[in-house]
């Protein structure tokens, strides 16, 4: 593990379609928890695990600039939805190492991610190329398999400084403001032709409204 002086960065992923405050807010709270240099949404191409998103490409993108327009420590990077290959973390993970070869990357997920982690794709060799910052709600206590809780034995801190000193290969877990807000949530009410008001920016729903995103 390379020791380091260069402030951490962070990587979000998700379909984001559309992204809402359940994405942004979080995300926010772990940037300035942790002090990151920035954080940076990376919507995938197409999850593996997900069936093909329902706005496009470049209308998801428009969404997330739009969202978080005003909040510089977030930016948006595009590499993965770019792509013309389904997203898989260990391959966007080595392409940040190599884009950031000096700078330590923390992949954030939530809890529902690491109790699954032992089946993501090449889950063994994630930890080379970045640390995992897990969000969770405050007070949640979730049981993990045996896989998982080697991991978080061998891996697990508790102190945030630690992840701007190497450069891969911490756990860290970070409570965050979780709102029970969810994108199926806000297609099904636009579908209902319902509102949408105060569950995403103002300005996302107003592109939503002027795109038909979702109709």
């Amino acid at each position: 593990m390379k020791i380091n002086d260069c402030a951490a960065i962070g990587f979000l992923g998700g379909t984001f379609d559309p992204i809402h405050f359940g994405h942004l807010r979080p995300a926010l709270e772990i940037q300035q928890a942790l002090n990151l240099q920035s954080l940076y949404l990376l919507p995938n191409y197409i999850a593996p695990h997900k069936e093909k998103t329902l706005a496009n490409t470049q209308q998801r993108i428009e969404m997330v600039k739009l969202a978080i327009q005003d909040t510089p420590e977030l930016q948006l990077n595009t590499q993965e939805l770019l792509r013309s290959t389904p997203s898989y973390t260990i391959d966007t993970l080595k392409l940040l190492r190599k884009q950031y070869p000096d700078t330590p990357l923390c992949f954030i997920m939530g809890m529902d991610s690491l109790i699954n982690f032992d089946s993501w794709y090449q889950y063994q060799d994630i930890l080379d190329y970045c640390h995992l910052v897990v969000s969770h709600r405050p007070g949640w206590d979730p049981t993990f398999n045996d896989v998982v809780s080697k991991l978080l034995s061998d891996h697990q801190i508790q102190d945030p400084a630690l992840l701007h000193r190497s450069l891969a290969g911490c756990v860290y877990f970070q409570s965050t403001s979780q709102l029970a807000i969810s994108s199926s949530q806000i297609r099904h009410l636009l579908s209902k032709k319902q509102s949408i008001n105060f569950l995403t920016p103002q300005s996302v729903c107003t592109y939503i409204k002027e795109q038909h995103c979702y109709t």
